[in-house]
């Protein structure tokens, strides 16, 4: 067990793009892939980073996937956007641990539309 390999960015980067899908070849990242690893990270919190946020500059790019230098120019941007220190962002993004190691919570106003019951007509 000691001889566990240290995680890199691009490592992260790989399983990330293949995420839910084995037989994808690792070399480009979709936008779903991409924000499930930043909530994972919690980086993408509904708060500070919105979902909005990241799918903006994603689609600068006119691509549905973005290749690792294209992924890291989104990043980038998204940093000074956001006012983000980007060292410690692809530190979270690096040490957040394998895909689906940590349960991902989805925002919890989904929730609300979830359990949401209309009120009774009571006649007048």
């Amino acid at each position: 067990m000691g001889d566990e390999e240290q995680a890199t960015l691009d490592g992260q980067y790989y399983e990330f793009c293949k995420l839910f899908d084995n037989k994808r070849s690792g070399t480009t990242i979709t936008l779903y892939r991409s924000d499930f690893w930043m909530r994972q990270a919690k980086i993408l919190d509904d708060r500070k980073v919105t979902m909005t946020d990241t799918g903006i500059i994603f689609n600068k790019f006119s691509k549905t996937e973005l290749t690792f230098e294209e992924w890291l120019e989104f990043l980038t941007e998204l940093c000074e956007m956001k006012e983000l220190n980007e060292e410690k962002v692809k530190e979270a993004l690096t040490n957040c641990g394998l895909p689906g190691q940590i349960a991902i919570v989805l925002p919890q106003y989904r929730d609300y539309f979830l359990t949401y019951k209309p009120k009774d007509k009571t006649p007048v």
